[in-house]
C-alpha cells in the first residue's frame, strides 16, 4: 500500500494542538540539524505548497507525537497511532469496495437475497477456488453453519455455485480465523463487513440508471416533437400511433450510452420492429451505421434523417462495445437485482 500522509490541518486536529504550536514545533526541529529531534524532508514529510505547508508520513507524525509526549504529557502517541490505524483501514476498505465494484457482475437477487458467483467471491477475497471451498467446508462445521438457500445456492441458469452476502460474511469470518498473515486477515474481515453496504450502493446506482434511461427516452421524444424521424408520422386523434425511443448504439453492447439522449431516435413501433427484423432480432447488437444502412435500403428518399444520423455519429464519437462475457455490474439489467 502506498505511503499514507497526514495533512498539517488534520495533524493539528488529531493531536488537539493549535496551528501556531505545530509551526513552533517545526521551527524547533528545523533549527538544530542532526539532534535528537529531527524531521527529514521527503522521509518524514513533504512540502505541498509555496508557503511551506507540510504533509507528514507515519514516521514524521510519530516523531512529533513523541516530542509532545516527552515535553508535555502522555497520550499524544496513542492519538496519532489511532489516526494512522483508522486511515489505513479506510484506505484498505476503499480498495475492497473498488474490488467488489469491478468483480461482481454475477450479482443477482434470488429469494429476496443478493448472491454473487463463487468465482467473483474468489477474486474479491484474493484467494484460490480450492481454498475457498475448504473454508466453506470449515464454515459448515462452525456453530453458525452456512445454509443452502440462505448463504449459498446452486443456480444452474447462472453458472453454478453462488454465495449470498450473509454467506460471504460467514466465509470472511472463517478466513479471518484461519489465515496467518495479519494483512490477509484484515482484508478478509473487512470484505465481510463492507460487501453488504457496497452492494446496496451498487443496486441503488442500477435503479437510478434505469430511471435515467427512461428520462432520456422521454426527452428524445420531446426533442423529436413526438414524431417518427423516419416516416414523419405522429399520433393524432384518428391514428393513435405508438412511438418508441430506439437506441442507435444498442443497450446490450454499449450500455454506457443507454441514458444518452443523442443515442436515441424516435420511431413508430412499426419502423422499430422493421429495423430489428432487418438486423436479425432484438438481441443482435446494432450501431448507428446499421441504422443508416437500414434507412438507405427502406427509406432512401429520407435524406434529412441520414444527415441527422451522421451528426449524431460525430457527437457520439467512436464508442467501443463492452465485453459481453463479463459486463460491468453497473450495467446489469434491473430485472437481475429487483
Amino acid at each position: 500500500m502506498a505511503e499514507i500522509y497526514i495533512a498539517s490541518k488534520e495533524l493539528i486536529k488529531t493531536l488537539k494542538i493549535s496551528s501556531q504550536e505545530l509551526i513552533a514545533i517545526e521551527q524547533f526541529f528545523d533549527a538544530v540539524p542532526d539532534d535528537e529531534w529531527e524531521l527529514v524532508k521527503n522521509k518524514d514529510y513533504r512540502v505541498v505548497n509555496g508557503n511551506g505547508l507540510r504533509e507528514y508520513t507515519t514516521s514524521g507524525a510519530y516523531t512529533i507525537a513523541r516530542y509532545l509526549e516527552a515535553t508535555r504529557k502522555p497520550g499524544f502517541w496513542d492519538l496519532i497511532k489511532e489516526w494512522f490505524l483508522h486511515t489505513k483501514r479506510e484506505i484498505r476498505r476503499a480498495f475492497i469496495k473498488k474490488k467488489i465494484l469491478d468483480n461482481c457482475s454475477s450479482l443477482i437477487k434470488r429469494n429476496n437475497r443478493f448472491f454473487i458467483s463463487k468465482s467473483d467471491a474468489v477474486t474479491i477475497f484474493g484467494t484460490r477456488s480450492d481454498y475457498l471451498s475448504k473454508m466453506a467446508e470449515a464454515a459448515q462445521r462452525s456453530d453458525r453453519p452456512m445454509l443452502k438457500g440462505e448463504d449459498f445456492d446452486d443456480f444452474i441458469d447462472e453458472g453454478g455455485l453462488h454465495y449470498s452476502l450473509s454467506g460471504v460474511f460467514k466465509l470472511a469470518q472463517t478466513l479471518e480465523a484461519s489465515l496467518t498473515q495479519k494483512n490477509r486477515r484484515e482484508w478478509c474481515k473487512d470484505v465481510g463487513e463492507v460487501i453488504q453496504p457496497q452492494v446496496k450502493d451498487i443496486v441503488d446506482q442500477i435503479l437510478e440508471r434505469e430511471k435515467g434511461i427512461q428520462k432520456a427516452k422521454d426527452k428524445a421524444k420531446r426533442r423529436d416533437g413526438k414524431t417518427c424521424k423516419v416516416t414523419g408520422k405522429r399520433p393524432d386523434k384518428v391514428d393513435n400511433l405508438q412511438l418508441a425511443a430506439h437506441h442507435l448504439y444498442s443497450c446490450n453492447a454499449y450500455p454506457y450510452l443507454a441514458d444518452v439522449e443523442n443515442n436515441l431516435i424516435t420511431l413508430t413501433l412499426e419502423v422499430h420492429d422493421q429495423f430489428h427484423t432487418f438486423m436479425g432480432g432484438t438481441n443482435k447488437a446494432c450501431t448507428i451505421d446499421d441504422f443508416i444502412k437500414f434507412v438507405h435500403q427502406y427509406y432512401p428518399s429520407n435524406s434529412k434523417v441520414v444527415i441527422w444520423l451522421e451528426k449524431q455519429k460525430q457527437i457520439l464519437g467512436n464508442p467501443q462495445p463492452v465485453d459481453a462475457r463479463k459486463p460491468h455490474v453497473l450495467y446489469l439489467p434491473v430485472s437481475k437485482v429487483s
